[in-house]
């Protein structure tokens, strides 16, 4: 009796070896005849889970590479990724599921996208490459550059005083939030819909028409340092004259030196 049981043990190996075997090989074949004729897609998925009622921001989606065959009814393809950017989840997803249409509140107005309490407003900024780089959600910084006049009082009296002026530079509003981009771009430009409370909102509109150049300071996501606008000082001539001071003159060789 026990050499039978002995026996038995090389044919139930023997048969588990086999099926693994065969297992191994469908799966070899299935992957080939896959990736032979397969079409793959690129589709959103939720990179973190995402509430109800959360707006969908950068770096709340991410792209997923699948088989179109795989996909389910009503994925988004990445390549519309921007059409959900700052819309509203309507239902929960947790992390690495698919968003599909059902999900998010697509066609809402732009008055949705505005923060409780404040008003949008659409503004010109100057900023070169970073201007064409924006994006809906993004978080910047606005810096103005202006004339300041001052007026100095005469010693004389009855005499007007001298007025003197000088060009600076300094921050003007530490984070605002981008929430569309303006005259219907879907990508780049340097006019954009901004979401601030409403003394902000006047007093950029106003530093617009005073002629003041706005230029933005992309920030990082969800960064909380930098928010009190006085920190970064302003800069003007006596910056550089201070930043000269002390550091001797370098001339340039007529012959350049060799190595």
């Amino acid at each position: 009796m026990a050499g039978s049981k002995n026996n038995m043990i090389p044919l139930v190996l023997a048969v588990i070896l086999a099926l693994a075997a065969v297992f191994a090989v469908n799966r070899l074949i299935s992957q080939r005849s896959f990736m032979a004729g397969e079409e793959m897609i690129d589709v959103v998925v939720a990179t973190r889970s995402l509430t109800a009622g959360e707006m969908i921001l950068d770096g709340a989606v991410t792209r997923k590479r699948i088989p179109k065959s795989a996909a389910p009814m009503k994925a988004i393809s990445w390549s519309q990724v921007d059409m959900i950017m700052n819309q509203k989840m309507k239902v929960p997803v947790s992390q690495g599921d698919y968003i599909v249409l059902d999900d998010i509140g697509v066609g809402r107005g732009l008055s949705d996208m505005v923060g409780d309490g404040e008003w949008a407003v659409s503004i010109s900024l100057n900023g070169g490459a970073i201007t064409n780089r924006l994006r809906p959600g993004d978080e910047i910084a606005i810096i103005g550059t202006f004339t300041l006049k001052e007026e100095k009082k005469s010693a004389v009296l009855g005499q007007d005083g001298k007025e003197s002026s000088r060009r600076i530079t300094t921050v003007i509003l530490p984070q605002v939030r981008i929430i569309a981009l303006d005259g219907g771009k879907q990508q780049g430009g340097d006019e954009f819909v901004l979401s601030l409370p409403p003394q902000q909102a006047q007093m950029l509109l106003a530093a617009q028409a005073q002629g003041i150049e706005l230029a933005p300071a992309l920030r990082r996501p969800n960064d909380e340092g930098n928010l009190n606008r006085t920190t970064t000082g302003l800069v003007d001539m006596k910056t550089f004259y201070d930043l000269a001071n002390g550091v001797e003159r370098t001339n340039i060789p007529a012959v350049p030196t060799k190595k």
